[in-house]
């Protein structure tokens, strides 16, 4: 089926820089607006070499007041470990921080989950009363999450009293095609009409990532793009790596979608 001819993004280029396996909706959903969309991933999401801690955590699935699951990355890392020997307790809360990772949950059976309505980041997901500091003394979660991650939900949840299991089931890193890739796309050999105008950034580490890899002549021509971020700490990062046209917009591919619909206005 050919790309409409009329829609909100008709004549817009837009650069998805989420991993791989993690961008179908937002890319059908640019094509879908009449806009062309370009998946290039920025990070590698890969497996950490020891899942001791994990395996520690399926041990004991029951005694916990909630397992926190810190990214969709995290629950398709775990799953297979923790319902290895047993199924899911269906009694037991998930919490995340987003609606990516709610999805995911749900698609594998999970029906009791707490996300924040909005605010989908750690400090979201701490402000839910499930998290309540009288809700949380002398209770036990579980926290998974990805190698050299933010530590609020963890010493959040040990200042309310909570005791705290934590495992790193995936570390990311620099994807290794993203620099060549991007060299190839932002080339001399392709007109203006054929480079992409705004790059969607859903994480500031791989926006980090990708610049301190970047050579020069690349990070030159990657920081003429705008960029469409869904948390301030991604505008402020990219702000500290020299872009001027940076656009906050709500979490989610379906807070960035909402966002697109008026982005030629």
């Amino acid at each position: 089926m050919g790309q409409p001819l009329t829609g909100p993004l008709v004549g817009q280029h837009i650069l998805v820089t989420r991993p791989a396996g993690q961008a179908a909706k937002l890319v059908a959903g640019i094509e879908g607006l009449g806009g062309r969309a370009t998946h290039i991933p920025f990070l590698a999401i890969n497996p950490v070499a020891d899942y001791h801690a994990i395996e520690e955590i399926a041990g004991r699935l029951t005694d916990y007041q909630a397992c926190v699951f810190v990214s969709a990355n995290a629950v398709q890392s775990a799953w297979p470990t923790l319902t290895d020997q047993r199924p899911w307790p269906e009694k037991l809360t998930a919490a995340v921080v987003g609606p990516g990772t709610a999805k995911a949950l749900r698609q594998l059976g999970v029906k009791r989950i707490q996300q924040p309505e909005a605010q989908f980041d750690s400090e979201g997901l701490l402000a839910l009363p499930f998290f309540a500091p009288e809700h949380c003394k002398r209770q036990r979660f579980a926290l998974i999450r990805g190698v050299g991650g933010r530590d609020l939900i963890a010493s959040a949840l040990r200042e309310r009293g909570a005791l705290v299991d934590e495992a790193s089931v995936y570390e990311r890193s620099l994807d290794s095609r993203a620099v060549g890739v991007m060299q190839q796309l932002l080339g001399a050999e392709h007109t203006m009409q054929d480079r992409p105008s705004a790059m969607i950034v859903t994480s500031s580490e791989s926006l980090q990532r990708f610049m301190k890899a970047a050579p020069e002549l690349l990070g030159q021509a990657i920081r003429q793009l705008s960029i469409i971020a869904p948390h301030e700490r991604i505008v402020q990062e990219a702000h500290g790596l020299g872009f001027e046209q940076v656009r906050l917009c709500d979490g989610g591919d379906d807070g960035i979608l909402n966002f697109l619909q008026t982005y030629n206005e």
